[in-house]
């Protein structure tokens, strides 16, 4: 599954609209739509915001597969 597949997975799973992730991350609705639809990626530390927010880890938005379990 594609990292922005993944980011829409976990933010729907959490109950949160593009916009409200958006702004616990600190970019626009624009860039999370733009992610979850691969038109583009998040940047090292936004990554990092995103797994903290979406709980759960930075390797699996990225690749898909759990190193560990939060």
């Amino acid at each position: 599954m594609s990292i922005g597949k993944n980011i829409a997975k976990y933010r729907k799973a959490k109950g949160l609209t593009q916009n409200e992730l958006g702004e616990r991350v600190g970019v626009s609705f624009q860039a999370v739509s733009k992610w979850e639809n691969d038109l583009s990626a998040p940047d090292t530390m936004n990554l990092i915001q995103l797994a903290d927010v979406l709980d759960t880890d930075v390797e699996f938005l990225a690749t898909g597969n759990h190193s560990k379990i939060k």
